[in-house]
This record gives C-alpha cells, sequence and structure tokens, in this order.
C-alpha cells in the first residue's frame, strides 16, 4: 500500500511538473516583459530558431514594447497614392517579373507600391515574390538616398576589431515619381553607390550597382585602389562577403538582390516580435531642395560592446523595443548555381510589407550559417508633412566562426538624406571611372 502511494506520488508530482512546463511554454509575452535566458520559452516561436538559440545562450536581452504611432502612416503622399492606382494593376509573370493586367507585358514605369497588401492573398504561390517586390519599390518611394554608415568588426571574445566608414547612394529610375519622366531607354531600375571612405588601407573602394527592368541580371563595377582598374563583377560576386565582413552586397536591408533571381515561397503568416529602434518616430529636418534629413538630435543606439558590465554578445544592440507584429515568413532559393548562399528565411513585416527584420541564411550543402538581423524606425517631420519608414542597425552574425558585423545606420553621427540632389551621370561607366580617381 505504502509503495502504491508512493508511486502515486511519484505520478502526481510529475503531472505537475509537465503541466508547469507547459504553462511556461505557452505564458504570453506581454508589453513590458524582459525576455532573457531565464525566461527564453515566452519568445518561442515569436522569433526565428536561430535568434531563439542566442536568446537561450544569454546573448542579448528582448525589452517588449509598443508602439506609439500605426506605421502604416508612415509613407511618403506618393506611396499612400499609389496603394489605390496600384490596385490590380500589376501581376507576376512565370519567371516572376513584374507585368501590367492589361497587356500582360512588362510595364514601362511603375509608380510607387506595385502590390496593394489588399490585393495580397497568402494562398497565391507568387506571393513570396509579390512582397519582396514591395519592399524593394519601398526604398524607391522615398528617390534618392544618400546614407553614411559604419562598419564594425567583432569577435566574440576580442570584441572589437576594425571599423570602416561607407556610404550608400540609391538612384532609383523605378517606383520614384520624381523621376518619372526621366529618360531610360537602357530600361534601369536603379542606381546604387557604394563608397568607402576609411581607414586609408581601403579608401577609395567603390562598387556600382546598376539593376535591369525584367529578367536582365544586374551588372556590378567595382574599382579597387591597389590594382586602381575597374573591374566587372558577375552576379554571384552579389553574394561575396563586402570588404572582409560578415555580410554581402546582396544582404544590405537584410535583403537587396534581384527579385527573379530567386525562387519564393510564402511559407505562413504569423506573430513575431520585430526590433524597433524607439517607440516613438525620430525627427526629420527640412535639407536644401526637396531634400529631408535625420536629426542631430535623435536617439543612439548603444550596442554590447560598448558596455563592460554586458555579459552578451558584443553585437547586439541593448537599447531597442521588440514589438508583437504581423509578419510573413518566406523561403527564398538562389537560381544561380553559383550563389554562396543556399536557401534563406526571410521575416516580414505583413502590415507594410517594406520591412524585413531576420533573415535566416543556410550554407549550399542546406546547413545552419548565418544570420542576418535588422532593427527599423519611423521618421517625421515636426508638421507630419513627412513621414517615412527606414533601417536604424543591421547586425550580420556568423554562428560557425562566432564571429558578427554591425552595420551603423541613422544615427546622430551619420546623417541620412531622402530625396537627396545625386547626379545621375555619377553612375555611368565614365562617370563612375571619373569618381574612381
Amino acid at each position: 500500500m505504502k509503495r502504491t502511494s508512493k508511486i502515486l506520488g511519484i505520478y502526481l508530482v510529475g503531472i505537475l511538473l509537465v503541466a508547469g512546463l507547459s504553462s511556461i511554454a505557452s505564458a504570453e509575452v506581454a508589453v513590458g516583459d524582459v525576455v532573457d535566458k531565464s525566461n527564453w520559452e515566452k519568445a518561442e516561436g515569436l522569433i526565428p530558431d536561430a535568434i531563439l538559440n542566442w536568446l537561450k545562450n544569454g546573448d542579448f536581452v528582448m525589452k517588449v514594447g509598443e508602439l506609439n504611432y500605426d506605421p502604416k502612416e508612415y509613407r511618403n503622399p506618393a506611396a499612400v497614392a499609389s496603394l489605390d492606382a496600384n490596385k490590380g494593376k500589376y501581376n507576376l509573370d512565370a519567371e516572376d517579373m513584374i507585368i501590367e493586367n492589361a497587356t500582360g507585358k512588362l510595364p514601362t514605369y511603375i509608380e510607387g507600391i506595385p502590390f496593394p497588401e489588399r490585393d495580397l492573398d497568402v494562398k497565391d504561390p507568387r506571393a513570396g515574390a509579390k512582397i519582396m517586390y514591395n519592399k524593394t519599390y519601398g526604398t524607391y518611394v522615398q528617390g534618392n538616398e544618400k546614407f553614411p554608415f559604419g562598419t564594425i568588426w567583432l569577435g566574440r571574445n576580442n570584441g572589437f576589431e576594425r571599423e570602416v566608414h561607407c556610404e550608400w547612394q540609391q538612384y532609383p529610375l523605378d517606383g520614384y515619381v520624381g523621376h518619372k519622366d526621366q529618360k531610360n531607354k537602357e530600361g534601369y531600375e536603379r542606381f546604387a553607390l557604394i563608397r568607402v571612405l576609411a581607414p586609408f588601407d581601403i579608401a577609395g573602394t567603390n562598387i556600382l550597382l546598376m539593376r535591369y527592368r525584367g529578367l536582365k541580371q544586374d551588372s556590378t563595377l567595382a574599382y579597387v585602389p591597389a590594382i586602381r582598374r575597374v573591374r566587372r563583377m558577375s552576379p554571384a560576386n552579389r553574394s561575396d562577403s563586402f570588404i572582409g565582413s560578415d555580410a554581402c552586397v546582396d544582404d544590405a536591408w537584410c535583403f537587396d538582390g534581384k527579385v527573379t533571381a530567386f525562387k519564393w515561397e510564402l511559407q505562413r503568416k504569423q506573430e513575431a516580435l520585430m526590433p524597433y529602434f524607439d517607440e516613438n518616430p525620430q525627427p526629420l529636418v527640412k535639407g536644401k531642395g526637396e531634400s529631408w534629413l535625420t536629426a542631430k538630435n535623435m536617439k543612439q543606439i548603444e550596442y554590447g560592446y560598448q558596455n563592460k558590465d554586458w555579459q552578451g554578445a558584443p553585437w547586439m544592440p541593448t537599447n531597442l523595443i521588440y514589438v508583437k507584429r504581423p509578419a510573413y515568413v518566406i523561403k527564398m532559393t538562389p537560381k544561380d548555381p553559383y550563389y554562396n548562399y543556399g536557401t534563406q528565411y526571410m521575416w516580414v513585416d505583413a502590415d507594410i510589407n517594406l520591412m524585413t527584420t531576420y533573415k535566416i541564411i543556410h550554407d549550399r550543402a542546406e546547413k545552419y550559417w548565418k544570420v542576418m538581423w535588422y532593427s527599423y524606425s519611423a521618421f517625421a517631420s515636426p508638421d507630419g508633412a513627412m513621414k517615412l519608414i527606414c533601417g536604424s542597425s543591421m547586425v550580420a552574425v556568423d554562428d560557425r566562426t562566432n564571429h558578427g558585423t554591425i552595420i551603423r545606420f541613422s544615427e546622430p553621427n551619420n546623417t541620412w538624406s531622402f530625396f537627396a540632389k545625386l547626379d545621375k551621370n555619377n553612375y555611368s561607366l565614365g562617370g563612375f571611372q571619373k569618381l574612381c580617381k
């Protein structure tokens, strides 16, 4: 009898323990929660498994918050107007090229966001590609961009290694209403330029990215000061390491590749914890002409390596908030057999389709490799006349080498310019060669 009672007692304790564990695992995360390695279960299913492992290991802490604004309201007027104008106007062909429904052909120009959210159907086999087009054109509608940024190398054990100062320029020929009437016989979609400004040993390195509309592959030119030559890169080179960092050119904004160069599959829609710069929008100030600038009094992101008492990974931001948002999880597979990455999984904000927050990267053998991690911020002028959303920080983490790269974006020391005045001639071969001298 005593033995039976003992066995029954153990059985009941086991049931209670299982019930207790189940209640922890299913606990709802709430605003004000701080999620770390002691209660990582709260974030389970709301972030990718690779990032959940960081949480388990104590690499970072998630402070759960809520936004004091609606991200859907943070589009410029031209982008908002396109949501009605483009309703039912475009579709994709068998190669995921955008076509007009009326003609079945590539349109001569696309203004704004091509696939309004209310037109998206999660059961559509091409929904993943449509979402990524929206993400891409979401940057074009913000006009010419000129963004200085810092790239910082960090090892898990040795911390800070080096910093490289760079600049990004983008000149869209599609999407941006200000360039609608420009001549474009070559069929360019956009130009982009990456300039390395410091330190001295690699300063002057420049990369010119020319994207064509339709199926034509990107053209990429690179100038290397050591050999004083401009050389043409293949599209696969876009997956090579950018100046020795943990990121590649296609990792800009989490994804800056050509949509037709990949196969896309929308796997699901779910709730996710997404990193944001702050609960409130950051200030925009009027620049020269049509430009808008980030302000000097904006928030400063802090990173683990800057805090001697920090116990987590040195590359992780420590003062962001994580907001529960609807998200699409999209599988992407490169068509180019020489592309360095294999299958990747993108987590994209489902409300505005331009915020790609997490990218989980596998190698060509389909083994997990690394993560691109992105946070965003809203920006607004004092009178609310201009509102937009843009990236605030990016972290590339190679979990095989225990190494990370921080891309420091918009912050007090990096003034970003939207709708900037840029010279289109700089993005021709002759202009690029002149720039590199």
